[in-house]
């Protein structure tokens, strides 16, 4: 499948391009209990995700996270395994008592953050079930913990903005703050910005779509 292009600033996208590739170079060298997940063989449904995300940050915010990523590398550390061992907290409590004694310490600048952006998303999440029930009940459930195979929105959210620094999760904040104000909704921009990528024409195409196909069955 060729990628849609989203983005249309040539800076955006070669920062954009440099955080999936460093992502993608981290969360596929991730040691799983059990050997490789199926994810992390599919590198184009990542590059999707990871690009609708990033759409909607501003070019503060990806160039302070392309350093999070950099200095990270430089220092042997991978900030996908980070993030699945703090999501760990929720999903396996018992075995993480066990290992987060090996996870760098959390700073509370960035606990609080992480806070203040994760309530915004709930609420923007619950307004995109509302508006797109049949997109959003083909994504993760937003919050509890999901399945065994399929943690929540909200647990996978907040683990990974655990692994930002506390410039990025600044910026970060400004971006949501000001789209609130703008009254914006970054995760239907985010859903929007996955359709296109897998060739729809927008969201509401999308939607319609799988309406029509519920209705028929």
């Amino acid at each position: 499948m060729e990628t849609v292009k989203i983005e249309t600033d040539p800076a955006r996208i070669g920062l954009i391009d440099a955080i999936v590739e460093g992502e993608w170079a981290m969360f596929s060298s991730v040691n799983n209990v059990g050997g490789p997940a199926e994810c992390q063989s599919q590198q184009k449904t990542f590059e999707i995700m990871r690009r609708a995300q990033f759409s909607t940050w501003g070019e503060k915010t990806l160039g302070n996270y392309l350093e999070d990523l950099r200095r990270a590398a430089l220092q042997g550390r991978n900030l996908m395994t980070e993030k699945y061992a703090r999501m760990m907290a929720v999903t396996h409590p018992d075995e993480f008592e066990q290992i987060v004694g090996m996870l760098p310490p959390v700073d509370s600048q960035v606990v609080e953050l992480g806070v203040k952006i994760a309530a915004y998303h709930e609420q923007w999440d619950k307004e995109a079930a509302e508006r797109y029930p049949f997109i959003r009940a083909n994504g993760r459930p937003f919050d509890g913990q999901g399945t065994s195979d399929q943690t929540s929105a909200d647990t996978y959210m907040r683990a990974e903005l655990l692994t930002y620094s506390p410039d990025t999760l600044l910026y970060l904040l400004k971006d949501v703050e000001y789209a609130a104000s703008e009254r914006r909704n970054l995760v239907i921009e985010q859903l929007d910005a996955t359709m296109k990528q897998y060739g729809w024409e927008d969201i509401n195409e999308a939607e319609g779509y799988l309406s029509k196909k519920a209705a028929q069955v």
